[in-house]
């Protein structure tokens, strides 16, 4: 791609709006006459290339022409968690495409897409005329997930009703999409364990924790 220092305002993407309909999405923006064209790129909030590693096959060729005809570019929201798009000028010029790396984020708008779900189930056995109980802790994803993303909490004499209310331990391993069984945990008789994100309601706007 042939990639050019923006010369001027002028050769920006500006005023970036949204409209979200149902599972639709209605993109608007400010496009000047020294545009010619811009590329669409797509994607989510954790996987955002530079602008210099950006290919062609990342990308969304989109006219002016298909601009007006649709009064903006329509899309899907079917990502899940968090995502952008970010809308790239380009200028015809001796017959070839420039691109503007335009490199403020006057071009970017940000979405949230459907919230991944996260189902998890706490079995717990009492031994027979031991002190200790254990606890068997099953998590089942959409996606792959960090193991930073949850936590669990132990709370002696109830069950924990958030993350401060108790002791918190980290799980070992990253949780890969689908069923994913933790080692056995022992805990007192009067001791009770919950599942909660390590970073609450940030977590909760991309992703819904299920009991099973």
């Amino acid at each position: 791609m042939n990639w050019e220092t923006t010369p001027s305002p002028n050769h920006e993407i500006r005023d970036m709006r949204k409209i979200i309909k149902d599972s639709e999405i209605h993109l608007s923006w400010f496009w000047s006459n020294e545009i010619d064209f811009v590329y669409i790129y797509k994607g989510h909030t954790d996987h955002i290339k530079p602008l210099s590693e950006i290919n062609e096959s990342d990308l969304t060729f989109y006219t002016r022409e298909e601009y007006k005809a649709n009064q903006g570019y329509k899309g899907r929201v079917d990502g899940v968690g968090r995502y952008f798009y970010r809308i790239i000028p380009g200028q015809k010029c001796d017959g070839k495409l420039i691109v503007f790396n335009q490199e403020n984020d006057k071009n970017v708008i940000y979405l949230t897409g459907t919230k991944a779900k996260i189902y998890f189930s706490i079995i717990t056995k009492k031994r027979f005329l031991k002190p200790k109980k254990v606890v068997k802790i099953s998590i089942k994803t959409e996606i792959p997930l960090d193991k930073e993303l949850l936590v669990y909490v132990k709370k002696r004499g109830g069950v924990p009703v958030s993350i401060e209310d108790g002791t918190k331990f980290p799980f070992i391993r990253d949780f890969d999409s689908g069923k994913n069984e933790q080692p056995e945990i022992e805990i007192d008789k009067d001791e009770h364990i919950r599942i909660f994100f390590s970073n609450g309601k940030q977590s909760a706007e991309i992703y819904e924790l299920i009991p099973e």
